[in-house]
Order: C-alpha cells, then structure tokens, then sequence
C-alpha cells in the first residue's frame, strides 16, 4: 500500500462466477479487480457466485439438446459443443447464480459495498453496487457468437432480463468502453448520469524497452484468429511486405499453419507461466507496431498490454478497440483490407511509429489495476476520504454508435 494517499476504511463484497483469486480465470481480470482494490486499503471478500462446478456442468450438458438454433448441418459433436457453451450462460444457470450469490451475500455482515462482475446474475441489495462489464446481451446478438446463436428464444429473452434488471438497479454501471456504455444506455434504459466507462486492467507494468524503428516488425496476438481477423492481417502484411521486404510480422495465438515470406509462427504461449509470460514480453519488446483490427472486439485489453510496452497499435472499429488505444494508435474498418494496409503502412515510417509509440506508453496509467478499482469504488459513491480516486474516463466519440 503507497503511503501516497490514505487507506479506504471500507469492507467490499466482489461477486463473480468462479474464483476471483486464481490468477489464471478469465484473463487475470477478476484477480486483477482484487488487488486494485487493496491497493486502496479496501478489505475485500470475494463471493463466488456458482454452486458446486461440478452440478454447473452436470446442468449443462443436460440442457444442452436444448439449444440448437442454427446448427442444421454441422456435425453432432459441434451442435453439442455450441449447446452446451450456450446452457452454460443460458437462463437456468443464470437463475442458479442469482439465488446462490444472493444466499451467499446475504450471509455477510458489516459491508459497505458490492462490486458485481459480469451482469450474468442477479443479487438485490440495499448497499451501493456496481457491475462491470465489457459487453451486453443485445450486443452479443449482434454479432456470430457461437453460443448466442444457438441459445434458444426463450433463454435469450430471459437473460436480457436479467441483465437489464442488474444494470437498472445499479448504483452505477461501470462499462469498459463507450461502446458497451451506450449499449447499457439505448438497449437497456439505464439513465446516462448512472453509467460510466471505466476501462481495463493489465498485469503488464509500463516499461521502455529499448526499440529500432528502422525497421516495420508487427505483432498479433489473437486466440481466434479468425474473429481477430488474422487473414485479413496476413492479406495485407503480403502487400506491404513487397514495399519493406524486410518488414516482418510474428503471429501468436489459434492461428492455422502459415507459411509466408516474413511471417513468424508462435502457436499459442500460455500467459499463466513465467515462461509464457516472459515469450510474450520477448515479443512485444522487439515489435514496433501491435495489429490486431478484429472484426469485433468487446474490450481489447491486449492493447492495454501494447501500450505498457510503449507500442503504438492497430484495432477495428466495431467494438470498445478505440477507448483502449486512444491516440497511441488507429482503429479501422475491419473488413476493409485497403484501410489495415494503409495504418501498416503508417507505422512502417519509423519517425510516425516511435512518436505514437510514445503516446502509447504516456496512457498506459490509465490501465493499471488500482486505476480501474479506483473508478469502480468511485462508481458506489461512498465516502472516499479525499483519497484521489482516478476520474471515469471520457467517452470515446466513434464508439457511441
């Protein structure tokens, strides 16, 4: 704890279905929302949200004939896997994370607050509460997510209840970008005064690695290759490269077999393990531009990670890419391979990348846990004791569409 600014005197609940203080769940996030919060001297306890796993999965794959939506033709194995993945967020699961998590925080005495993580659930309270969350239901329907697709009608309709139901009570609705911000606005009726846009988290501490410019080596890291829109990418570094031959591009995550002049394959590097951790760092250090314009992209964080590396970077424009970036980089067009080229393009000329590299690295504060769980205590309205919490961050003006 810094001695810079006094402890919060404040006892939190944080809900999420799983376990908030593995490391290892859901990207680090919920781990990450924990310490942020003792940062600030908050006494913390985590609620976990699920009953037994073991009767969560048991539920689901029984539920899972069930959710069959638009599978016809793929084989049973894949209409198994996508209704199994669509019980596991469906209604009855929700229904049992709501009455679970509320006979858990029901039994806690003495808190001064609740921190909900995710809006998959529902818990009622006299307490200040927020929920956190990168994406809503209606947007998630607006896109080919294999679970929402196949999730039958009744469970759809159930869940944007739920979810509308943990928004409107909030105190605040604390979203990671502009983009689920005015989801939670125009698709849910939450008042504009009642949400927030908070940002993200990252484990990635700002550093300044020394860096040549001179010449374009891009980085992507992306576990679905296609929705992070990895063909496209190597579209377009194809035709670059004829105008840097010695530009090159390293390509993390899910990605098929690629053999092309250039472009150096990694598979995916596990972020849990110090040497998984340390090949990703390897990585980021010797790029000179991060490129990853998704086709859709709820949150980013790994934009988050660029900038702690001083990286300037490369994002789509549909989803909350621009909030993290800002102007240490350039959101474009997704399916636009002209529009990726030309930011390529852009970064290659060593001056523009190391500048915007640069501004890059100069945000990267705004992304640290203890700014996040700042804005989210913020977001309860409790006495802070004038300890300097962080401000929300502004909206993003391309991202309010």
């Amino acid at each position: 704890m810094p001695d810079d600014h006094p402890s919060l005197r404040l006892r939190l609940a944080v809900l999420f279905p799983g376990d908030a203080t593995d490391p290892t769940v859901r990207s680090g996030t919920p781990y990450g929302v924990l310490q942020g919060l003792r940062h600030w001297g908050v006494e913390v306890v985590p609620v976990d949200v699920r009953p037994d796993p073991r009767l969560e999965r048991g539920l689901a794959l029984a539920l899972s004939p069930l959710h069959r939506r638009g599978g016809a033709g793929l084989p049973p194995r894949e209409r198994l896997r996508r209704g199994y993945s669509a019980a596991l967020v469906g209604a009855h699961l929700a229904a049992l994370r709501s009455r679970t998590g509320q006979r858990r925080l029901d039994a806690l005495r003495g808190l001064d607050g609740v921190v909900q993580l995710g809006a998959g659930y529902l818990v009622r309270t006299e307490l200040p509460r927020v929920v956190y969350d990168d994406m809503t239901v209606a947007q998630a329907l607006r896109y080919p997510y294999a679970n929402w697709d196949a999730m039958r009608r009744r469970d759809v309709e159930a869940r944007l209840r739920v979810q509308a139901e943990a928004y409107v009570s909030a105190t605040t609705c604390c979203m990671t970008s502009s983009w689920a911000a005015a989801s939670a606005e125009s698709d849910y009726g939450v008042p504009a005064e009642r949400v927030r846009v908070v940002g993200a988290g990252t484990h990635e501490a700002p550093r300044a690695p020394e860096r040549d410019f001179s010449v374009p080596r891009f980085l992507f890291v992306g576990l679905d290759f296609t929705r992070k829109n990895g063909p496209r990418v190597l579209e377009a570094f194809a035709r670059l490269r004829a105008e840097h031959p010695a530009a090159t591009l390293d390509v993390v995550g899910g990605h098929p077999e690629i053999s092309a002049p250039g472009v150096r394959t990694h598979g995916r590097i596990p972020r849990g393990t110090p040497e998984g951790r340390a090949r990703l760092q390897a990585l980021f250090d010797a790029a000179t531009c991060f490129v990853m314009p998704s086709l859709y992209e709820p949150a980013g964080v790994v934009f988050t990670e660029a900038a702690a590396a001083g990286l300037p970077s490369i994002g789509g424009t549909n989803g909350g890419s621009a909030d993290f970036i800002g102007d240490g980089g350039v959101v474009v067009e997704p399916t636009d391979t002209e529009a990726v080229l030309e930011a390529m393009r852009r970064f290659s000329d060593p001056a523009t990348a190391a500048r915007t590299g640069e501004r890059a690295a100069s945000r990267s504060p705004l992304f640290t846990w203890p700014a996040l769980a700042g804005r989210l205590v913020r977001g309860l309205g409790v006495d802070a004791g004038g300890t300097g919490l962080p401000e929300f961050l502004p909206r993003h003006p391309g991202s309010l569409s």
